[in-house]
């Protein structure tokens, strides 16, 4: 195995270490283990490390570390790890109802194969199946092992709802959608187990490095979902009534770290810069939970005095029917109504804070809203928002407003990790052409239409899924580019840059139809230019607190 593993920044604040290629168990035993060791013998910085196939993330904080330092530090680790055998993890007997209802593809596989499907079944019970990663919903599977003679492509077009806990085969995989919906694989079985409910700990019922032999069942009841609930902390105050929810309102912190290797992605707040501006002005540390509003924002009903402030887009920010500013502290008395009347120039997105933070549950240590992942919900009429105790701040603190999409919006790209995967023709395009941010976004991706990216030749249309960090810009076979967000752990895409951490809260604030460009900037200067904005930050913090 090489001592100098190859390295590729994923932006300012990630870095991809690959110990080989493809898809190979021993590798991926390696890989888990190099992973393992890293997590326990972490350097300042280090915000979460997670395997995946043949290749590993570091995701740092580049205000403490970057990326030189990050790559010495794993060679390093790497060099003095155990060269023994690479050892799998726990067996795990998986029982599976199969056909019929619960696995209404089974008779397609079979007749596809060319197996009855007695001895589909058999053949998919007899060997073991080596979890490779979790990923694509939490707690999803990425399962090896496949008896080759039950490999079949997968569906042309992906079905639009399963049930949750569908056991599913496509190429020489298998897979569990642990909480249903949407897939293109075929849905040979089901199995009774809850296999991620984040109020479980553990929130997932395998890892990545777990043996899985299936074991058929003729069980008939399966367990509900998880429930997809918004729920208060009885310790916190009532604080402001729900009159009108808005378009999607929902509370989001700074995100959820350590639990990737499920995955569960960090999520968050979708414009982290409006968030710690917000809170920064109402007293909170900037990562304290507040309410993202989308669009048209909520009307609320102050129950008891407190002192919010709203960071972001203006969407019409009114108290009492009249306007009110953004970016600045203001007192509210009991009685008075907080509303806003919809933006009032391009922006889509801003963050709401009140003194204290907004006293959510806490599920998988953090209060940010993951739908996704069953956790929390957005506001409903009548709801009552909680916060956190304690003396109120004084109002009027102010910074500056945040800058709104303009006619073209210029996101700064930290090239790479794939970009051998592209020509230079489609190279040059991306940094050239102008894209159009599509109204097919939600909080995992982006879709961008404009001139198609052309690919190397030679170069596949997909490669083995590796980790995503948010502003990851995949390209599809079709070469129209998505930004991945906040809520999506690995891709099986080429990856042709990551888009600057700042920059991708600008991003959040554009509505469908903006146009859009990219230019790139080296990991050194996106590490460079980090630091800069927290120092202005942090100037501004120290300003505001005397």
């Amino acid at each position: 195995m090489p001592e100098k593993l190859p390295a590729k920044p994923q932006g300012e604040a990630a870095l991809l270490v690959y110990l080989g290629q493809g898809i190979d168990f021993a590798l991926n035993c390696r890989v888990r283990a190099l992973a393992r060791r890293l997590t326990q013998r972490p350097l300042p910085g280090v915000r979460e490390v997670l395997a995946a196939y043949h290749c590993l993330q570091v995701q740092f904080d580049p205000l403490i570390t970057d990326h030189k330092e990050m790559s010495s530090w794993v060679r390093s680790e790497h060099r003095l790890m155990p060269r023994g055998k690479a050892q799998a993890g726990r067996r795990v007997e998986l029982p599976v109802v199969y056909g019929g209802e619960a696995g209404p593809d089974l008779d397609y596989v079979a007749q596809r194969t060319g197996l009855p499907p007695a001895e589909v079944i058999r053949r998919h019970g007899a060997v073991d199946h080596p979890c490779y990663v979790m990923g694509f919903t939490p707690g999803f599977p990425y399962l090896g092992g496949l008896d080759p003679s039950l490999a079949v492509p997968r569906m042309d077009s992906p079905r639009l709802d399963n049930p949750p806990g569908s056991v599913a085969v496509a190429g020489g995989q298998t897979g569990v959608y642990p909480l249903g919906g949407p897939g293109g694989w075929w849905v040979i079985g089901r199995t009774p187990w809850l296999m991620y409910d984040p109020r479980r700990d553990p929130a997932t019922l395998m890892e990545a490095g777990d043996l899985v032999r299936f074991v058929p069942s003729h069980e008939t009841r399966f367990p509900d979902p998880p429930p997809l609930s918004l729920s208060w902390e009885a310790k916190g105050v009532e604080v402001l009534e729900v009159l009108a929810p808005g378009a999607f309102t929902t509370v989001q912190d700074a995100g959820r770290w350590g639990h990737q290797f499920r995955g569960v992605p960090v999520s968050g707040a979708y414009d982290q810069a409006a968030l710690a501006w917000a809170n920064l002005l109402v007293g909170n540390d900037p990562g304290d939970a507040a309410l993202e509003i989308t669009l048209m924002g909520p009307r609320l009903k102050a129950l008891r005095p407190v002192v919010i402030a709203a960071a972001g887009c203006d969407l019409g920010l009114t108290i009492d029917g009249k306007p009110a500013p953004m970016h600045q502290a203001l007192a509210l008395a009991p009685g008075q109504v907080l509303g806003f009347r919809g933006p009032r120039r391009r922006g889509a997105r801003a963050l709401l804070a009140l003194a204290g933070g907004a006293a959510n549950e806490r599920l998988l240590g953090s209060r940010s809203t993951y739908l996704l992942g069953r956790m929390g919900a957005p506001l409903r009429k009548g709801d009552v928002v909680r916060g956190a105790p304690g003396p109120l701040p004084p109002a009027g603190a102010a910074c500056p407003a945040l800058e709104e999409p303009g006619r073209v919006l210029t996101l700064r790209v930290v090239p790479g990790p794939n970009q051998e995967f592209f020509s230079p023709q489609g190279l040059e395009t991306f940094y050239s052409a102008q894209y159009e941010l599509t109204a097919q976004a939600d909080r995992r991706g982006a879709r961008l239409e404009g001139p198609a990216l052309s690919f190397a030749p030679g170069s596949p249309a997909s490669l083995v899924s590796e980790p995503n960090t948010p502003g990851v810009i995949q390209v599809p076979s079709g070469g129209q580019p998505i930004v991945m967000l906040r809520e999506q752990t690995v891709g099986g895409y080429p990856k042709i840059g990551t888009v600057f951490g700042p920059d991708l809260d600008r991003l959040a604030r554009a509505q469908s139809g903006q146009a859009t460009r990219f230019v790139a900037m080296s990991a050194e200067e996106a590490v460079a230019e980090a630091r800069r904005l927290d120092r202005t930050f942090q100037a501004a913090r120290t300003g505001v607190a005397s």
